[in-house]
């Protein structure tokens, strides 16, 4: 993909009218037409992009970690966006990007318009409550950069993460599993730096902490952030994890290091004390055994690692961190858990009152963040405008993981599951703009425009096309071989 067009040296065949789907698109051309003036780009580029991609995804959860003020995925990405780019305007790169990804963009398009002709009135927010936000970056207020600034950041997440998702998948349709994969690797690191910080071995958190300047969560010395930059978004990013985790070791000949990295997102849970994670996290594993096609050997595998991962991690907790387990378990009624219950009550009353005040818009994107409640964040941030984008976001994104379980493609159904789980802990949590919980998403749009085939009937290949000639497009296009 990206290079010029040629033909197919791995042999693909139609039987009976029968379609049969390209085990990767780089075996042919990329678009359904050749491109007059197409540069003939390198394959070492696609290979780079694909892997500059990858790097993106292993670091999207480490938040925690900035260079120059940027988050490392950040800079991965914007090479992959870039690169890509450049491949579709000089090359023959083309990829069908599917409706629904542009529904919150547009959304959030009108909401920030509407405000700037009709803005709210400054003294609506005197006696608001706003939580005192950190960025690396200088020139931004107190609480929250600009809605216009956060709107962009916000859309990068939305469109620009998807997007490089679906044009990675035309270059290599196994892209898809590797980014779960990916995904999966770096949250483990994430969790393992969090065990070992618990347990005094290491200070990472401490030292990231001084090194990027970043303020740190000193609220409650006893939870760790691993490589994130919150104890939540750590316990989000184990949850999010483990349907991948399960998929692997169905599939996986490895099984091992699956299982390797499903205690260390059991450790990672633990060690963010993040209530809604502990709660989703036992949820997630059983239904995600449940959608495994080979449930018995998952069974096995996963009593032993967990029973070992329970045992060992008892053992190892009252070693070396006594007096800990009570304070990353915060079910009680203690002081710290009735504090943060009464903080979060009066956020979803202030978010349900500016949606009250202000239903069609809302009050500016630069409040997303307040609710501590993603559904009442953007009814009180972007009104119903929002919420409506949202929906239909969500709902393609879960049909299109829909798509892909049914034509075969286990991966779907994990993807579904993970995207579930975060929208099911977003009514504990407030990470809706944060930019890693969109590459699942990625994978579900180009999951679907993989493997959703229609049949030689519905849409017949061009029969001027040469036999030894195989064309795909991704998207709602769909991969065909001519008779």
């Amino acid at each position: 993909m990206g290079t010029a067009p040629r033909s197919c040296s791995q042999p693909c065949y139609v039987a009976g009218g029968d379609v049969r789907l390209m085990k990767s698109a780089t075996t042919a051309t990329v678009t359904p037409k050749d491109i007059p003036g197409a540069l003939a780009f390198p394959p070492w580029l696609s290979k780079t992009v694909v892997g500059c991609f990858l790097m993106a995804s292993f670091t999207a959860t480490w938040g925690g970690i900035y260079l120059g003020g940027i988050q490392v995925a950040d800079i991965f990405l914007f090479l992959t966006f870039i690169v890509t780019v450049a491949m579709v305007v000089f090359g023959n790169l083309r990829f069908a990007v599917p409706w629904w990804l542009w529904a919150p963009a547009v959304a959030i398009f009108v909401c920030f318009t509407a405000l700037i002709y009709s803005p709210i009135p400054a003294a609506y927010f005197g006696p608001r409550y706003e939580h005192v936000l950190y960025s690396p970056f200088s020139g931004w207020p107190a609480t929250a950069p600009p809605s216009g600034v956060k709107s962009a950041f916000w859309i990068v997440a939305l469109l620009v993460v998807p997007i490089a998702a679906i044009a990675c998948t035309a270059l290599d349709s196994r892209v898809p599993k590797w980014i779960v994969a990916s995904f999966l690797a770096g949250v483990a690191v994430s969790g393992l730096i969090a065990l070992t910080d618990l347990t005094n071995l290491t200070h990472v958190s401490r030292n990231l902490t001084l090194a990027t300047l970043r303020t740190g969560y000193q609220f409650d010395s006893h939870r760790e952030t691993g490589l994130t930059d919150h104890p939540n978004t750590l316990g989000l990013a184990c949850t999010l994890a483990v349907p991948f985790a399960v998929h692997f070791i169905s599939q996986s000949r490895r099984r091992w290091l699956p299982c390797i990295a499903l205690v260390l997102l059991c450790g990672g849970v633990v060690a963010s004390g993040s209530r809604g994670a502990q709660i989703a996290f036992p949820a997630a594993v059983l239904v995600a055994i449940l959608v495994s096609p080979h449930k018995k050997k998952v069974v096995g595998w996963l009593a032993a690692t967990l029973t070992a991962a329970v045992l060992g991690g008892l053992t190892a907790l009252t070693q070396l961190a006594p007096r800990v387990l009570d304070k990353l378990f915060r079910f009680d009624e203690s002081r710290g858990s009735l504090m943060s219950n009464d903080e979060r009550t009066f956020l979803h009353a202030q978010a349900w009152n500016d949606f009250k005040h202000y239903p069609i818009f809302g009050i500016g994107i630069k409040h997303i963040g307040e609710a501590h409640n993603i559904y009442l964040q953007m009814m009180s941030a972007g009104g119903s405008v929002l919420v409506a984008g949202m929906l239909i976001y969500w709902f393609g994104t879960l049909r299109s993981c829909w798509l892909a379980k049914r034509s075969g493609e286990a991966l779907g159904a994990y993807l579904m599951l993970s995207v579930i789980a975060s929208l099911v802990i977003g009514a504990l949590e407030n990470q809706l703009t944060d930019r890693f919980l969109y590459y699942t998403i990625g994978c579900a749009a180009a999951l679907a425009a993989t493997y959703r085939v229609e049949t030689l009937a519905s849409h017949p290949p061009d029969r001027q096309t040469p036999a030894d000639h195989v064309t795909a497009a991704v998207g709602p296009a769909r991969f065909w071989v001519a008779d």
